[in-house]
């Protein structure tokens, strides 16, 4: 089975599209986050920012609130893009 995983950049906010993060837990390997936009699915890619840089973390729940509709909450666990 395949998974097209996409990535979405979170590291500048803007109205619409917005994320917090909630609760770090195992000293930042993984985050509790809550935030604003559409598309977001189990497995993708959320880039946050971190400091003067950003840092990848891979979607592992998503939930989407029925009001608003845009609202979301998911947990991510971290997960350093590859080299280049």
């Amino acid at each position: 089975m395949e998974f097209n995983q996409n990535t979405h950049d979170y590291s500048i906010s803007k109205w619409g599209h917005n994320c917090e993060i909630i609760e770090v837990k195992d000293r930042g390997m993984s985050l509790r986050l809550t935030g604003w936009g559409k598309g977001l699915v189990n497995s993708d890619y959320i880039i946050l920012k971190n400091g003067e840089d950003t840092t990848r973390y891979q979607l592992k729940k998503v939930r989407y609130e029925s009001d608003p509709s845009d609202m979301w909450f998911a947990d991510a666990n971290f997960s350093p893009r590859e080299a280049e």
